[in-house]
């Protein structure tokens, strides 16, 4: 029996996950990854909320002179992200104990809240710590999910463990909640989906045809 399936048979636990896994931070950006690389201006503060093994900060240290931080729940990604120059710490961000002191010109949280049962209570805690959020999210309302729910079978999100996605939300819900919890939204892109040369479908009808979608959230003024 691999680690894997092991950790298939009982809760799932990311410390275990990223403890069994290559940790080696990646070198080449993934579609959001490079959304979010355009977005965020050079030479400002950006914090990572579980950042795992993603090479983002690292790109923008090096080619944007930012000054970054990550946080993440694995020792082992800290570890990683240290040793590729990325100041990080180990963090629980859905301890109720999590804070942050800090403050950032971006803060990025990426297929993170599908994760978290209570994601609003995280939003709440960082609405005040920076100037602009980037969010990423699985959309729900993916077409192929919908062929799934057509043919009997709800939409699966996760790879290990049923308990990987604990929430889910559409293009469409997804606006409706960050509205909800204070924020407006600067922009949004799907990073990935429905393409069949030469049309990209996904850019034109996220809400049906993105599977991933990127979000650059600014808070409401009050």
């Amino acid at each position: 029996m691999n680690i894997f399936e092991k950790i298939a048979l009982s809760s799932f636990d990311y410390k275990v996950y990223w403890k069994n896994r290559n940790v080696k931070i990646r070198q080449r950006l993934l579609e959001r990854e490079r959304i979010f690389f355009n977005w965020i201006k050079p030479k400002i503060k950006v914090l990572d909320i579980a950042a795992g093994n993603s090479g983002l900060l690292s790109l923008l240290k090096k080619d944007k002179m930012c000054d970054v931080r990550a946080f993440d729940i694995s020792q082992e990604v800290v570890d990683a992200q240290n040793n590729a120059g990325v100041s990080a710490s180990a963090r629980d961000v859905s301890s109720d104990n999590f804070n942050i002191s800090d403050k950032y010109e971006f803060i990025i949280l990426s297929e993170i809240l599908e994760h978290l049962p209570l994601p609003e209570v995280l939003m709440k805690k960082i609405a005040g710590k920076s100037e602009f959020f980037l969010v990423s999210i699985p959309n729900a309302a993916f077409y192929k999910f919908r062929l799934q729910l057509l043919f009997g079978r709800f939409l699966k999100q996760w790879v290990f463990h049923p308990s990987e996605h604990l929430r889910f939300w559409s293009h469409r819900d997804f606006l409706d909640w960050v509205d909800f919890m204070g924020f407006d939204v600067v922009e949004y892109q799907a990073s990935n989906g429905l393409d069949i040369w030469p049309f990209k479908f996904y850019k034109y009808m996220p809400n049906l045809f993105g599977h991933q979608i990127c979000y650059l959230l600014k808070t409401k003024n009050k």
